[in-house]
């Protein structure tokens, strides 16, 4: 039985219990991998207002009150930091690699991480402002990965070269 040959499935298929998300069908083995890096962060739509109501100065110097005024600033914006996660995800399948790209470039990627990341209690906690998703994949991380990837659809003796993908969170 030639195990490299079956058909890969399209959806992905969540096993929350070791936190992998799979694509694809076909055993786990010791071929080439490739990891890319997502950063996802959430963010207030709009600062301005909070910045303008509470950062101030009483120096009379121009650098001592430029200094005194960027320390509130830096230390404001922390304070309303919504926070963001780093996603390492394993590709063992260039046609994957390059569908999570595809996806990336489009914004449907964004889209389907907006109801994963901003829920009622992010709502919750910002209050009546406004906040935003933003995502972020190396453009270099993808490149690298396809060289990495392209050697392997090219010697498979399957067409597609079914193997599995790991997205691993």
């Amino acid at each position: 039985m030639n195990l490299c040959c079956s058909k890969s499935r399209q959806q992905p298929v969540s096993t929350r219990s070791s936190g992998i998300m799979t694509w694809g069908a076909g055993l786990r083995s010791a071929l080439a991998q490739h990891n890319v890096r997502l950063r996802v962060r959430a963010e207030y739509l709009e600062h301005e207002s909070a910045l303008r109501g509470n950062v101030s100065s009483d120096k009379r110097q121009p650098l001592e009150r430029q200094f005194e005024l960027f320390s509130q600033a830096s230390s404001l914006l922390r304070a309303r930091d919504l926070g963001s996660i780093v996603c390492d995800i394993k590709f063992t399948e260039l046609d994957n690699l390059e569908a999570f790209w595809g996806d990336y470039l489009s914004g449907a990627l964004l889209e389907a991480l907006k109801g994963v990341f901003i829920t009622d209690s992010l709502r919750m906690a910002a209050g009546t402002e406004g906040v935003r998703l933003l995502i972020s994949v190396d453009q270099d991380d993808y490149e690298e990965g396809r060289k990495l990837l392209r050697p392997r659809r090219e010697q498979s003796p399957c067409t597609g070269g079914a193997s599995e993908s790991l997205w691993s969170v």
